[in-house]
């Protein structure tokens, strides 16, 4: 991890992040604690810090699905209270598994594709678990 890297990860860790757990937090009803791996997202260069914003859109939309009424918000905040995100270069480690109260969203931001969880496929998995 070079300087710029180090540079644009703690400008998220200090702007972005509360704002978007803000964000979280007024659609759910509730503090979702969001994990990130920095070291697997800033383990390549710049890139995948860059599309982390798409990854953010995503889980925000995918709370606002859930928590469309108190049942839902009840329901979600019964199963997941952190949100853990880890990058990966690997297409074939792109999953998600809800347990132990966290969600685990493996996505690949790294190299000239991009592959992550859209924001229905979150939904869908995680309504199902509730």
């Amino acid at each position: 991890m070079g300087l710029a890297e180090k540079r644009l990860a703690e400008s998220i860790k200090t702007e972005k992040l509360p704002a978007f757990e803000a964000k979280l937090k007024e659609r759910a009803g509730y503090d979702i604690k969001v994990d990130i791996d920095w070291n697997t997202f800033t383990a390549y260069d710049e890139y995948p810090l860059s599309r982390l914003d798409i990854v953010f859109d995503d889980v925000e939309s995918f709370v606002k699905k859930i928590c469309t009424d108190d049942m839902g918000k009840e329901a979600l905040q019964d199963k997941m209270n952190t949100i853990h995100l880890t990058n990966s270069e690997n297409n074939d480690d792109v999953k998600m598994e809800l347990k132990d109260d966290t969600l685990f969203l493996t996505v690949q931001l790294v190299q000239s594709s991009f592959n992550s969880q859209t924001d229905s496929q979150i939904a869908n998995y995680v309504e199902a678990l509730l």
